[in-house]
């Protein structure tokens, strides 16, 4: 949608896929909110804030992880913000292809991306060997036999928005949903 923040996308996108949303912020976590205000996909939505984001990825995993347990999750699909190209219908996909004890992870065109999707034992698992700037790598890496690839390369983009440059070329392509 025009002017939706990325955080925003990622929140409706979500619900559309049929997710209780929490987002966890860190860096200019007051901006964020600030300009989540401003959208209707903010005012249903959890949101988590993560102090010490700059440990990197492995604490903002934790935090999430950590608040969908306290909220009574069965499962904790992980989607990142700076992945707008992961349409609500990728992230349904994965939801539906979770097997019980088995991790579903989006693909595309054989690479393998978000979402994830995990019983919230393996996600709890999968956060106690997060490190640094990784956040569920560890797990995966461990544990090969239990994700299920899901290909999502119809439904999703891979586009990865870490620069100014990128997300100006993400606003002139537009978006899949």
């Amino acid at each position: 949608m025009a002017g939706e923040t990325l955080a925003a996308r990622a929140l409706r996108c979500a619900r559309e896929a049929g997710t209780s949303p929490l987002l966890v912020l860190g860096h200019r976590a007051g901006e964020v909110r600030a300009a989540l205000s401003q959208h209707p996909s903010w005012t249903d939505s959890e949101v988590v804030d993560c102090p010490d984001w700059e440990q990197g990825l492995s604490v903002s995993f934790r935090a999430g992880v950590r608040a969908a347990a306290e909220r009574g999750a069965g499962r904790v699909a992980v989607v990142l913000v700076d992945q707008p190209g992961i349409s609500s219908t990728a992230l349904r996909r994965v939801l539906e292809a979770q097997a019980p004890g088995r991790i579903a992870r989006g693909v595309l065109g054989g690479t393998p991306t978000h979402p994830l999707v995990f019983d919230l034992d393996r996600a709890r698992q999968a956060a106690a060997l997060a490190v640094g700037d990784e956040g569920a790598r560890a797990y995966l890496r461990a544990h090969p036999g239990l994700v299920d690839a899901i290909d999502i390369s119809e439904v999703a983009d891979a586009a990865d928005i870490d620069t100014p440059q990128d997300l100006l070329a993400w606003s002139t392509i537009g978006s899949q949903d």
